[in-house]
């Protein structure tokens, strides 16, 4: 049993991506003491290396990062690295592997079958601490087929073989950890099946889970003892060629939180700290009072049924009415518009010899859990 003298702490932040060299990016004295005050710190990093090698054009923007990136955070003190998210395999194959040879065997996450779905173990001071990636079904790079279970992916977070996995790891390590890559973009609650689904890991054994993916904050809660963060936001989050680029319509898009875990005396307790991004050359403590009250309002939807059901239904009808293109694409009469469009598509492919297109717009839109439940919940709430 460790001493308080011997204590292990560790370090979670959520999504990164630099597309601009991160030559300009400075991050704050504080949050840099913090981050290397801490034995394991742990980043998504959410899209990869460019590959030298020219990629067939698809219909989807491809994102990567500059290549400066992996040293960068490398210098902040960061030192495990997880690929296990929707963007992982944008540049296929080749940018992938150029990201896993930059980062080392602090990656995990993603690789082959058998690399995506085992835990990334770490020992401080005698202690093992697992680390296991898992991402929802999207684009392409993820074993979300039971059957075909070859080439390079992410574990899919869904798979039954999770639940295993988890029960599996448990017996190897004394504190395991779930990271998964999913929920609503820009929404800052998550939907009750995301919910299940986390509080699930907890109960299979894992000690904490923390989520990353909807680009923004969601609430966080304890549950059987165990701290589950639905989502940590963004670290920080810059796809585009320059640094004055400004995601407009994407609350809490440069509002992120760390989390920072401290294990001593065989126990487990965590501080939550408020980050923000600053003109994306810029990251440091958020000490804004407001969004210490946000952060209050929407965990308390966690412990209230009636207001997280109210806020649901709101939800549910901004997206429904204004943004999630699935239910636009599902239920609108765009829904002719697209399949007219890929139907047209593969028919010119096939007059070219292409047996295929590589427009999985309408794949996406089924293949996505979270996006389907939210449609599920704005149909049975009759917000559309």
């Amino acid at each position: 049993m460790l001493s308080k003298d011997n204590k292990i702490k560790l370090f979670f932040a959520g999504d990164f991506c630099s597309k601009p060299s991160t030559s300009k990016i400075s991050v704050s004295d504080y949050l840099k003491s913090l981050i290397k005050s801490c034995d394991v710190k742990v980043i998504n990093f959410e899209v990869p290396l460019k590959p030298e090698m020219e990629m067939p054009p698809q219909g989807r923007e491809r994102f990567f990062q500059h290549d400066d990136v992996p040293d960068f955070l490398r210098e902040l003190g960061f030192n495990v690295f997880s690929l296990a998210n929707n963007h992982a395999f944008d540049w296929g194959d080749e940018g992938f592997k150029k990201t896993k040879a930059a980062l080392g065997e602090a990656a995990f996450g993603a690789g082959t079958y058998e690399e995506a779905y085992k835990p990334k173990i770490v020992a401080v001071n005698g202690i093992k601490i697992g680390f296991l990636g898992l991402s929802f079904a999207a684009y392409t790079g993820v074993f979300d087929d039971v059957i075909k279970h070859d080439g390079l992916g992410c574990a899919y977070i869904n798979d039954l073989k999770v639940n295993h996995v988890i029960i599996e790891a448990k017996k190897e390590v004394d504190y395991l950890f779930i990271l998964p890559h999913d929920g609503i973009e820009y929404i800052d609650i998550p939907l009750p099946e995301t919910i299940a689904r986390y509080r699930d890991f907890i109960d299979y054994g894992a000690d904490g889970v923390i989520a990353a993916h909807p680009h923004c904050p969601q609430g966080w809660e304890e549950y059987n003892g165990k701290p589950i963060f639905y989502s940590l936001g963004n670290f920080l989050f810059n796809s585009k060629e320059g640094y004055d680029y400004r995601a407009t319509n994407r609350p809490h898009w440069y509002e992120g939180l760390c989390v920072v875990m401290t294990i001593a005396d065989g126990k487990l307790n965590w501080e939550v700290v408020n980050t923000r991004n600053v003109d994306n050359v810029g990251i440091e403590i958020n000490h804004d009072e407001a969004r210490n009250k946000h952060n209050e309002t929407i965990c308390q939807y966690l412990t209230n049924k009636d207001k997280y059901n109210t806020y649901l239904k709101k939800i549910c009808t901004d997206l429904g009415m204004k943004e999630m293109s699935i239910i636009d694409k599902t239920i609108h009469p765009q829904s002719l518009k697209l399949c007219t469009k890929l139907l047209f598509t593969c028919w010119k492919d096939k007059l070219r010899g292409k047996n295929k297109t590589n427009d999985y717009s309408l794949l996406r839109l089924l293949t996505h859990d979270a996006r389907r439940n939210l449609l599920m919940w704005t149909i049975k709430r009759g917000c559309l």
